[in-house]
């Protein structure tokens, strides 16, 4: 449980569609409850989905630091247990002290994995009484007034419960990042380290090489190219005991260069069709790749 993850709109790159139909769906109600009843009833239910490594964790971290409220990250290991009816009262424990701690945020990571499809292979009874209870859980606060949003990120939506689909009423495809971000994304990491002294056609060569990258792909890069520097100075045969941090040179586009020839992208463009028709069917908007 985090009362406050620090993390806002502005450490996101990119995503601007994503952030717009949160803010209107989100964080408004969760701000002004008393605006947002009746016929504007916000669903309590969010679906993120799309490539790994494209933000979907941090946005439901930007959302609960936003709306200033309490931020509960919870994944399908941290319910299970060993024991007869353990699993159940922890969900139960859970939605319980969500409801006690309001406005409260439940993120649940990989919720695939707890609300996969039920009868499917392999499925036991005490998983299949987990989800049940999920389910359940969700319904009950859903029909109430608790200002309690629950977000289900993961890259496999087609896995998904048709029940637990029905309750996470929105459902926003969070695509590969754009060349804008992408290049947001490097001027962000690259400045907090003060180490950026790209042109804007440096950026704009980098980008080009960076197509079908996700965001965690360029922070890997970015990792990479700033070791440019270091590299350099052992080469020359200084001893990194007597490394000093201002002698360093800023990374250069060589630097990136030569990380593209180590980090390359995770995401298969071949699965990108599969979040396109899945959004396309279930999606509650359409693709958006700003």
């Amino acid at each position: 449980m985090d009362c406050d993850p620090n993390v806002r709109w502005d450490d996101i790159a990119g995503l601007h569609h994503a952030k717009k139909c949160v803010t209107e769906m989100v964080i408004w109600p969760l701000l002004r409850p008393d605006i947002f009843k009746g016929c504007r009833s916000p669903g309590r239910g969010l679906l993120l989905f799309g490539p790994p490594g494209t933000g979907k964790t941090m946005i439901g971290k930007a959302i609960a630091g936003e709306a200033k409220a309490t931020f509960f990250y919870i994944s399908a290991s941290s319910l299970a247990s060993k024991w007869v009816g353990d699993s159940e009262k922890l969900v139960r424990a859970l939605f319980g002290v969500a409801s006690c701690r309001q406005p409260a945020v439940i993120f649940v990571d990989e919720i695939d994995s707890l609300l996969s499809k039920r009868n499917s292979h392999g499925e036991n009874e005490s998983s299949r009484k987990l989800k049940t209870q999920f389910l359940v859980e969700m319904e009950g606060f859903d029909s109430g007034s608790e200002q309690i949003l629950l977000i289900g990120a993961t890259n496999r939506p087609q896995e998904l419960d048709e029940a637990a689909r029905r309750r996470l009423t929105k459902r926003l495809y969070i695509p590969l990042p754009s060349s804008e971000a992408r290049a947001l994304i490097i001027r962000n990491l690259l400045e907090k380290d003060g180490l950026f002294k790209l042109s804007t056609e440096d950026i704009d060569t980098i980008c080009k090489s960076t197509e079908g990258y996700s965001g965690s792909d360029m922070k890997n890069l970015v990792n990479d190219a700033s070791m440019g520097p270091l590299r350099e100075a052992f080469r020359q045969g200084t001893e990194i005991t007597k490394l000093k941090k201002e002698d360093m040179r800023a990374v250069t586009l060589q630097d990136f260069e030569n990380a593209l020839q180590e980090v390359r992208p995770s995401v298969s463009l071949n699965e990108l069709g599969t979040y396109e028709d899945w959004n396309n069917q279930f999606g509650s908007f359409s693709v958006s790749t700003d």
